[in-house]
């Protein structure tokens, strides 16, 4: 993910929380606190139900806790919401994705919702294994898109057509 010219850019970056088989992030978001940015993850707000920006500071401390769906939660997420805005690159999960950004996620729409509010400057990108990325996906039109996708062994630019 160093490699990525976006990732070296972004002085603020959120990245999902692995679980459940999800591409491990732990040591990216240790990564990026190291190299002097400021790191959110998502959370899950009550009411409304939507996805929220919160920054951390340590992982380990701030990330002991199971929020809904069993997914690490930040504690005192209240207190470190970021404003979206402020995002360079937001790394999202996803069941799998095809070479033109397109994503199945696990149903609930919060990334997709969320990644909806965002303004075109800031970077998506989609972590995932090789075997995550297949041909083609089904697509909603509310359906959200990443830019690039990082596999264990490339990186994949998106095209739109």
């Amino acid at each position: 993910l160093r490699r990525l010219s976006l990732y070296r850019r972004a002085k603020v970056l959120m990245c999902y929380v692995a679980f459940d088989g999800e591409v491990e992030t732990r040591a990216i978001l240790a990564q990026a606190l190291s190299d002097g940015k400021r790191v959110a993850v998502p959370a899950i707000a009550r009411r409304p139900r939507r996805l929220l920006a919160v920054e951390i500071l340590d992982p380990e401390r701030d990330l002991r806790r199971k929020g809904p769906f069993g997914i690490p939660h930040p504690v005192r997420a209240r207190e470190r919401r970021l404003d979206p805005r402020r995002l360079g690159l937001v790394i999202v999960p996803a069941v799998a994705f095809d070479r033109k950004g397109r994503r199945l996620g696990r149903g609930g729409g919060y990334f997709d919702r969320f990644l909806s509010r965002l303004p075109p400057a800031v970077s998506r990108v989609g972590l995932a294994f090789g075997f995550q990325v297949v041909r083609e996906l089904p697509s909603e039109p509310h359906d959200e898109p990443v830019s690039s996708i990082v596999t264990e062994r490339v990186i994949i630019h998106c095209s739109r057509s």
